[in-house]
């Protein structure tokens, strides 16, 4: 213990309470400073925000017809040896800026979208290789808000990307066409370039002896997929014996012949779902009869099933069309079919009540038609999807065992144009034809799209409810010269359908046919502002 009588000690009871009381004194001052001091305002929390809007579209060509691996190795005599089908596409591109007069039924040069230098602002397209590489020149383009771009001999699949003036996404489509004039693949093939998706249904295609069908499945991203498939047929779904589940991994191509799925089927449905990254799909069809060309197409994914759809531009000559329908619910249904001409339904052809039992395949035959173009609209009970096949015969080929040699379309749906629809042309020569149909009266404002970015005048087609109409190309063109596309604006919106049906002509004369509809046009969609909050 401390000695506190020692000289020079501090008692601890004095010196505490004194350190404690000098201790409050900063305290006091500061307290007082406070309370005489202005009161802060509240800082707000300030949240950030990001705008994103739609980017580039980008569109995958599926390229030109390929034979499977060991068809042309099946035989050693090359008298009899396959003759190939055309290597090459043409790819044809549009593309507008969405505030273009074009989608609105004038032609009007822009007066907003203009540079510094007075110049019109347009969209860019690049179209690239399978390896990436950019090809062929740059697109033409105007003072309307239009490019338009065409590449010749295209081998392999293909991209084309293309932007809005100002980095956004244009409205656009891009088409590729092949013409294969005589041989065992004798065909005109127009198909839509296709954006990559993770679902996709196709219908009517056949495997039966001599025809042959192939899903396409393409990779172009960094990231594997998985896609889960199933083939419908007449009697219901297939079996699919373990092949339902098909890998395709980073920039890669799987192929999956049908045929070895299900064979001797005259129309199938298949049914793609995919998991992971999204595929670029079609499906290679070729028919023959013998050694008799049969023809061939390759599609690109049908719209969404629907309880009401419309196929114009079915096209009727020699042999009669046939629908094909199917079912994809798991619940029976019942369909209607109607066919539309130029004056209204055609009561001998309608078909009423017919049964859809579930995930099956029907056809068809629609007979005793005068030649001509036709639309076929199909009603149900629940949402189906649909098909409408055509045909044109060649003429005799030499030989005994050769026949005429036959070429075939499968028509798609063609969605209902709520405020506007385009479509790319093929870059085929050849006599094409816009075929339009109204569900209700309705105004069809038609404007041809120039190869060079112009436009021609536009063509107001007055259409009634339940009838047809038919411009044919050598009314669109532009400046003389066959249109690159067409932009088609109805004043109804929801009411107007449209398919372009194309015809060319084989080394013998005889006629090849390909079709493709007119889709609404997609883009220009506002910038969206994304905030983030706690």
């Amino acid at each position: 213990m401390a000695d506190r009588s020692r000289p020079g000690a501090a008692p601890h009871g004095v010196l505490r309470p004194a350190l404690a009381v000098a201790s409050l004194v900063p305290l006091a001052v500061a307290g007082t400073a406070l309370a005489l001091s202005e009161p802060h305002e509240p800082v707000p929390v300030q949240h950030q925000e990001v705008t994103a809007q739609e980017g580039a579209r980008t569109a995958v060509c599926p390229g030109a017809l390929q034979l499977p691996e060991d068809l042309a190795e099946r035989t050693s005599d090359d008298d009899l040896g396959l003759v190939p089908p055309a290597e090459a596409v043409a790819v044809r591109t549009i593309s507008l800026e969405p505030a273009s007069s074009l989608l609105f039924g004038s032609v009007n040069p822009s007066t907003t979208l203009q540079e510094d230098d007075g110049s019109v602002r347009h969209p860019t397209i690049w179209t690239l290789d399978a390896d990436g590489e950019v090809l062929g020149d740059d697109a033409e383009a105007t003072d309307l808000g239009l490019a338009a771009q065409r590449q010749e001999k295209v081998t392999g699949p293909s991209r084309v990307v293309t932007a809005a003036s100002q980095g956004g996404r244009p409205v656009a489509d891009s088409v590729q066409s092949v013409i294969t004039p005589s041989g065992d693949y004798r065909s005109l093939v127009v198909t839509r370039c296709s954006e990559a998706t993770t679902s996709a249904g196709f219908l009517g295609v056949s495997t039966q002896r001599g025809d042959s069908s192939e899903l396409v499945l393409r990779n172009d991203t960094d990231r594997p997929a998985t896609a889960s498939v199933q083939l419908w047929t007449a009697e219901g779904p297939a079996k699919m014996e373990g092949r339902s589940q098909v890998v395709v991994p980073a920039h890669s191509q799987e192929r999956v012949l049908l045929g070895s799925v299900v064979a001797d089927e005259p129309a199938l449905g298949v049914r793609v779902d995919v998991v992971g990254s999204p595929l670029a799909m079609s499906v290679q069809a070729t028919e023959r009869d013998g050694l008799t060309p049969g023809g061939a197409e390759i599609l690109t994914p049908l719209p969404d099933p629907a309880s009401d759809l419309v196929i114009p531009g079915v096209d009727v000559a020699e042999a009669e069309p046939t629908v094909v329908i199917a079912n994809p619910s798991g619940e029976a249904t019942t369909a209607t079919i109607t066919v539309l001409g130029p004056d209204g339904p055609i009561e001998d052809a309608t078909v009423e009540d017919l049964p859809l039992a579930p995930g099956s395949v029907i056809t068809r035959p629609l007979p005793d038609l005068d030649e001509g173009t036709y639309a076929v609209a199909i009603s149900a009970a629940d949402p189906v999807q649909a098909v409408a096949r055509a045909e044109r015969t060649g003429k005799d080929l030499p030989g005994d065992t050769l026949g005429k040699p036959v070429d075939f379309t499968l028509t798609s749906p063609a969605p209902a144009l709520v405020s506007h629809g385009i479509t790319a042309l093929p870059a085929t020569t050849g006599p094409g034809a816009l075929s339009l149909a109204a569900t209700e009266e309705a105004v069809a404002t038609v404007i041809p799209l120039g190869a060079d970015g112009g436009a021609g005048k536009p063509i107001e087609v007055e259409l009634d409810a339940g009838r047809t109409a038919t411009l044919p190309a050598a009314r669109l063109g532009v400046d003389g010269k066959p249109a690159a596309g067409i932009s088609v604006v109805p004043d109804v919106p929801g009411a107007v359908h449209a398919s372009w049906v194309q015809r060319a002509e084989d080394s013998d004369d005889g006629v090849l046919l390909s079709t493709l509809p007119v889709v609404p046009a997609r883009g220009g969609t506002d910038a969206v502002t994304v905030r983030l909050s706690e």
